[in-house]
């Protein structure tokens, strides 16, 4: 070693052999820091990347909210988005492919980020937002013209919903009632789900409860006008635990449910047809009743009744009978319905159904579903959601009488204890129910949900008296229609129906209730039972007092059409003057109360917060934008392209 170092060409080896190692270690350190730079450049390009992928998506949600009506597959515009820093310059391009999705009738499927499983059927539609991100080296000029794109991809999918009126448990375009008075949420509203009302809404700090006599509002209440409060001063985090906001962007309420007319199955003829229909689970029956044009009909009234006596005029009025046909029926578990006409249903529901009606729809029975036991909440119900759509109004039905066998029925009354508190018996609806009538200013004719047969009072039923004769016979006359025997019908301005306020007997006005005559009519029928959501034109009366003073329905004057019914509802019994017998109006054994109808028992379906029934009207703000509920957002492995 010692002669190496003393030999020049020693020297000249080892000052190569350092260069060569030097030149070595100068490669590595310029490949690693060529590796970190890379890795740097790739790491900033994925960051930046997945910020603007989310940005597009959101791109593609905000032009969906503008315009819901797409067809065919939609592409954003092209976004070009620099980005700039001392040691790097990337332009990132953005694009989305906006299309919708449907699940077919046969499929079960799971629609992603909604939780919603089974046969989803006709008509269940969702948007997809499939968006692309790529990056090119270079601002300006030199990444529009140059070819050097990175290898760095970001693509996504998401799902979106359009929201609908099933998303509130309480929605009202007019927060007034029929008679255009105020209607107030008391101490008993506990309201679970969400709140919107496009005028104002009045609480009110009575009525008992478990807030000190104030209302609940567990979720988020919203409303384009303010509360008005009585007394005006009220505590805000004690009524609205899940928030308040006024002065809130109003939504359009659709007087027609148009995709539902245009879509679903079409039953039905028309105005004079009642359409009669029981769902059995995943199939359903039912009847078709034509309302004839009507009869005239003659009642001699005698100044003794039952005759014989002295005839003082003859009654002629119109009846109109309905003739019942039975053979409706069909699958209905995946389907909407459209029902030309007035529509009475119940039934044990499968599957996503959706019913609804140009007339008035009256519930004669249950609206329950099969996988869900009542009174239970539906919350673990993956396959079963029903919406009910009327065109004008929805109505607790009171009694008909049933085509199959002639029995008259009460339907919907119960006990208050005959299920554990808050559910009691009278009827159970696991439904979102849309009233959608426009009265065109007639507050009348707005869309309510609402029951049937508000001011009830007895009527004189048919009897079956022996009569003895002259000669010694006997025999058993069936004698109907007394009331209109012993009275003027029609009333007139001259000889108004009978009432208290004339000092006369006091009965029902013939035909007001629908099992007319009746001698013991119900006042308090039990409980609305609701797993669902309501939305109405205008808040429909579930509770009326015996004596409204509010509106003059208790002075003798009858006008059913606008809510003027004779004298107040007060159960005292009255006595025929003839026969001797006792009628009063009374409540159904076991429900309390003083007045006319049902408790409530509302509670919201929380799965209607990720899933919408079949053809259920949709949501649009005024002004135009449709809201959108947001599902799954998933990076998939990315595409070259979306063309």
């Amino acid at each position: 070693m010692r002669k190496l170092l003393s030999s020049q060409s020693g020297n000249l080896a080892i000052a190569m052999l350092l260069a060569v190692i030097g030149l070595m270690s100068g490669l590595s350190m310029a490949s690693i820091a060529l590796k970190d730079t890379k890795s740097f450049v790739w790491e900033f390009e994925s960051i930046q990347g997945l910020h603007l992928l989310r940005a597009e998506a959101y791109r593609g949600q905000a032009m969906l909210e503008r315009n819901s009506d797409i067809a065919g597959i939609y592409y954003t515009p092209v976004r070009n988005v620099p980005v700039s820093g001392s040691h790097i310059k990337r332009t990132f391009s953005t694009q989305s492919r906006i299309y919708k999705e449907k699940v077919e009738q046969t499929e079960t499927a799971e629609i992603e980020g909604t939780g919603a499983t089974g046969s989803l059927g006709e008509g269940r539609e969702y948007y997809k937002i499939d968006s692309l991100v790529e990056a090119k080296a270079g601002v300006g000029q030199t990444a529009y013209y140059g070819a050097n794109k990175s290898v760095v991809r970001k693509y996504s999918e998401l799902t979106i919903i359009q929201t609908s009126f099933s998303e509130f448990m309480y929605f009202t375009d007019t927060d007034m009632s029929p008679n255009n008075t105020n209607v107030y949420f008391y101490g008993y509203d506990v309201v679970t789900g969400k709140v919107h009302s496009n005028s104002d809404i009045k609480i009110k700090q009575a009525g008992g409860g478990s807030n000190n006599g104030w209302p609940t509002f567990l979720n988020l209440v919203t409303t384009a006008g303010h509360i008005v409060s009585t007394p005006s001063n009220y505590p805000l985090n004690q009524v609205f635990q899940g928030g308040l906001v006024e002065e809130y962007d109003g939504y359009e309420f659709p007087p027609e449910a148009t995709e539902l007319r245009a879509r679903g199955t079409n039953i039905g003829n028309g105005d004079g047809y009642i359409y009669l229909i029981t769902v059995n689970e995943a199939g359903f029956s039912g009847w078709e009743g034509a309302i004839s044009s009507g009869r005239r009909v003659s009642k001699i009234v005698y100044d003794e009744y039952p005759p014989p006596g002295d005839s003082l005029w003859t009654n002629n009025f119109t009846v109109r009978d309905t003739i019942w046909t039975p053979g409706l029926g069909g699958t209905a578990s995946g389907r909407a319905f459209y029902v030309n006409g007035e529509l009475w249903i119940s039934g044990v529901f499968q599957g996503y159904q959706t019913w609804g009606s140009s007339g008035d729809m009256y519930l004669v029975g249950d609206i329950a579903l099969k996988n869900t036991n009542i009174p239970n909440n539906p919350v673990d119900n993956s396959t079963d959601v029903v919406g009910l759509v009327s065109e004008k109004s929805i109505l607790i039905k009171y009694g008909y009488k049933n085509p199959e066998d002639s029995l008259r029925v009460h339907p919907n009354v119960g006990a208050d204890t005959e299920y554990n508190n808050p559910a009691g018996g009278g009827i159970f609806i696991y439904a979102a129910m849309a009233a959608l009538g426009d009265g065109n200013n007639n507050p009348y004719e707005d869309g309510v949900f609402t029951f049937e047969y508000q001011h009830p009072h007895p009527s004189t039923p048919a009897l079956n008296v022996m009569m003895e004769y002259d000669d010694g016979t006997q025999e058993i006359v069936t004698f109907d229609f007394i009331d209109i025997h012993r009275r003027r019908y029609p009333p007139t301005a001259a000889e108004p129906w009978p009432t208290p306020a004339l000092g006369q007997l006091p009965l029902d006005l013939p035909w007001y209730n629908p099992l007319w005559p009746e001698a013991f009519p119900y006042r308090e029928r039990g409980t609305i039972n609701v797993w669902g959501a309501i939305a109405q034109r205008r808040r429909g009366y579930v509770h009326r007092s015996g004596n409204d003073n509010e509106y003059p329905s208790n002075n003798g004057v009858w006008d059913i059409e606008v809510d003027k019914c004779g004298y107040p509802v007060n159960g005292q019994p009255i006595t025929d003057p003839v026969f001797g017998f006792q009628m009063a109006s009374q409540n159904y054994p076991g429900a309390a109360g003083s007045g006319v109808g049902y408790k409530k028992n509302y509670n919201y379906d929380n799965r209607l917060l990720s899933v919408t029934p079949l053809l259920y009207p949709k949501v649009r703000l005024k002004g135009g934008k449709n809201p959108m509920n947001q599902g799954d957002w998933n990076l998939k492995r990315p595409v070259r392209s979306l063309l």
